[in-house]
């Protein structure tokens, strides 16, 4: 497939991830509960790949070949930035909005982005650290004090905006550690599977030390338990493609697909309280450009 159409999957794919957010935000704030929304997503879309991997026989003999590469711990643990993020999303959503949680994840996605590639932990190789890609990321950070400028929540929300750019740096790692995976076992499917599990075990473990996911009022609402399969559809993707557009490349596109959901969004089916500013569609705008910039970077990259 060639690259334009492999960023407009993923362009698309980030627009399943905005939607994804609103799902997972509006469940959490029906159960009172953003971390047990969090554990229903990821559980519901493990259930989901393991039935897919299980149903085919191919992807079976993919699980098999896992088993026999050698392969590095940290790997196994890419999915726990995936959980980082729809627990963040899932808690700030309902508080400050789709559009201003997506334009602070960005900065983080950025940052860990680029990180991650100069450091060689994608499947691509090390991507070198170039003067379009920097200013790519630090537009994304302008872009976020942009948005949330004009948010009436901003200025008393800073632990919330630093919770989401972190939980957005740790995303970064997902795609790598997924397109490893990939690359090991020909299976993006797998890929997801083992995202899935690592971020799925985790959270049962802070649930049940937290939470009493037993003991809610669960919605019986359908759409509201969609955010799992969203989100395996995003990861099985990202998995097939990292290796070919690095991954800044897919995280940024994958934030430009976000952006234009949660504006969107935030525009036509706003969360209870919160309302789309002008400041946030020009701090969405310019993240967009954030992404024109880092990705023009690519063409002066050097992969020893």
């Amino acid at each position: 497939m060639r690259q334009p159409l492999l960023l407009l999957a993923v362009l698309t794919s980030g627009g399943l991830l905005g939607i994804q957010a609103r799902v997972n935000g509006e469940l959490g704030a029906r159960v009172h509960s953003s971390l047990d929304a969090a554990e229903v997503s990821f559980v519901g879309g493990l259930v989901l790949l393991v039935l897919v991997v299980a149903a085919a026989p191919g992807r079976r003999s993919a699980v098999g070949r896992l088993r026999r590469v050698p392969a590095r711990s940290w790997w196994w643990l890419g999915g726990l930035g995936g959980a980082a993020v729809v627990a963040a999303t899932a808690y700030g959503v309902p508080i400050v909005g789709v559009a201003l949680v997506s334009v602070c994840v960005v900065a983080g996605t950025a940052g860990g982005g680029l990180l991650v590639d100069s450091l060689g932990l994608g499947p691509g190789g090390r991507q070198e650290v170039t003067g379009l890609r920097v200013a790519g990321a630090l537009l994304a950070v302008v872009a976020v004090a942009l948005g949330a400028a004009g948010d009436r929540h901003a200025s008393v929300r800073p632990g919330l905006f630093a919770l989401l750019v972190v939980a957005g740096a740790a995303s970064a790692l997902q795609p790598a550690a997924a397109g490893w995976i990939r690359e090991a076992t020909t299976d993006a499917t797998v890929a997801a599977l083992v995202s899935f599990a690592a971020a799925s075990l985790v959270l049962t473990v802070a649930v049940l030390a937290t939470g009493d996911i037993l003991g809610r009022h669960w919605p019986h609402v359908w759409w509201l338990y969609t955010g799992g399969a969203l989100g395996a559809v995003y990861i099985s993707l990202a998995a097939e493609v990292v290796q070919r557009l690095g991954v800044l490349t897919v995280s940024l596109a994958t934030v430009a697909g976000q952006v234009v959901a949660a504006v969107m969004l935030d525009a036509w089916w706003p969360s209870p309280g919160t309302s789309l500013h002008l400041w946030t569609v020009l701090g969405a705008a310019l993240t967009v450009v954030a992404v024109g910039v880092a990705a023009g970077g690519r063409r002066l990259q050097a992969v020893p």
